[in-house]
């Protein structure tokens, strides 16, 4: 049995508060709304896809920090690019970020590409 679209959360929280909340940091905020809301399917598709997409992103972020560590020890000339590829990938987060929290606040409901899919199959 799924949620159902009600006026008022299990949190107490507003739609028009929550789903902002839900993106405001990052997949943090996403998960520990997604675990506590139990009664509206809007925050928690939103919670979830604030945990698929910036969980995803934050993921890569950490995996190209790692990669260019490891790589002063075995291929140093690769430390640069995977630095880039790190700041690239959070600066693309946040650039998602800000569309989905401008979104958000605005009651629009926007699907991230990807994360949207996933996001479906948490709720």
């Amino acid at each position: 049995m799924q949620p159902a679209v009600t006026d008022t959360s299990s949190t107490g929280l507003s739609v028009r508060v929550a789903v902002p909340l839900a993106y405001a940091g990052w997949w943090i905020t996403g998960a520990i709304l997604w675990l506590v809301e139990r009664r509206d399917r809007r925050i928690r598709f939103h919670a979830a896809q604030s945990v698929a997409a910036f969980g995803t992103i934050a993921v890569l972020i950490a995996a190209f920090g790692a990669l260019a560590l490891a790589s002063l020890s075995f291929l140093p000339s690769a430390f640069t690019l995977f630095v880039w590829a790190a700041g690239l990938t959070w600066v693309g987060g946040v650039l998602i970020w800000l569309v989905a929290m401008w979104k958000a606040a605005a009651g629009e409901a926007w699907r991230i590409p990807v994360a949207a899919d996933l996001a479906d199959r948490m709720v």
